[in-house]
């Protein structure tokens, strides 16, 4: 799994992916995500997620504390979806955030989405208690050594 920036080549791409119909109440659109990091909010950067040439999926990362990578956002594709590459896609984030000395990925989930949360939870986030534009936050440990992003 690699992640390269959101591009003027490759971002209609990224727009066009999807959720299945009933995710789309959990996660924002691609467009609004992109647009909110490149017109409000110039901390965010969006990335495509690729599993070897194929486009898969989409993240918007923060970097708004130096020990933590914020995940904003992050889907994968409808069609790419039941083949492990979310839990390959945050091991990609994961390696970024340890190149950059962070000791932590942070994010936060609609209660509802058992699918998400239980990805979450199976690569190792654990609920803080708090609740964040009425999701809840979830924050996951970096041990030292990397994650292999194409395991």
């Amino acid at each position: 799994m690699r992640l390269e920036p959101v591009t003027e080549d490759n971002y209609r791409a990224v727009i066009g992916l999807e959720v299945h119909e009933e995710q789309r109440s959990f996660v924002a659109t691609n467009l609004k995500s992109i647009a909110d990091a490149w017109i409000h909010r110039p901390r965010m950067q969006p990335l495509a997620l690729f599993s070897g040439e194929e486009l898969v999926g989409f993240t918007l990362l923060e970097r708004d504390r130096p020990e933590a990578l914020h995940i904003v956002r992050f889907m994968i594709d409808r069609r790419a979806q039941g083949r492990g590459l979310g839990r390959k896609g945050l091991a990609a984030i994961a390696d970024v955030a340890r190149s950059e000395g962070r000791t932590e990925l942070v994010l936060s989930v609609v209660p509802g989405n058992a699918v998400a949360r239980g990805l979450y939870v199976a690569f190792g986030f654990t609920d803080t208690g708090e609740v964040d534009g009425g999701e809840l936050v979830m924050r996951h440990e970096l041990a030292p050594s990397a994650h292999l992003a194409d395991q």
